[in-house]
């Protein structure tokens, strides 16, 4: 019986995802394309976290891609997660290399 219950409450802390500061920052990045349920993801498990990618950040990288028309500069310049910031449409439309 103890065996069980220790398999059931390993199985059920396995399958809860763990919001680090990598995680929360897609959830932040996937909040500004617009993804619905990463706003409530990100209030609910991101609270205290510091987030790099803020939606101040991803627009500001949005507008530098679509002044330089470079993915690879906005990314040397914002760091390569940036690019999680951006919808297929984005980078298609702006970038040129």
């Amino acid at each position: 019986m103890k065996s069980l219950l220790l398999v059931l409450s390993l199985s059920l802390t396995s399958c809860t995802p763990e919001y680090d500061s990598e995680a929360c920052n897609m959830l932040s990045m996937k909040k500004y394309k617009g993804i619905p349920h990463a706003h409530n993801e990100l209030e609910k498990h991101c609270q205290g976290i510091k987030i790099k990618y803020t939606p101040e950040l991803c627009q500001s990288a949005l507008v530098f891609l679509m002044s330089h028309n470079s993915l690879s500069k906005t990314k040397k310049k914002f760091g390569d997660p940036i690019e999680n910031c951006f919808t297929g449409d984005d980078v298609r439309r702006f970038s040129r290399d």
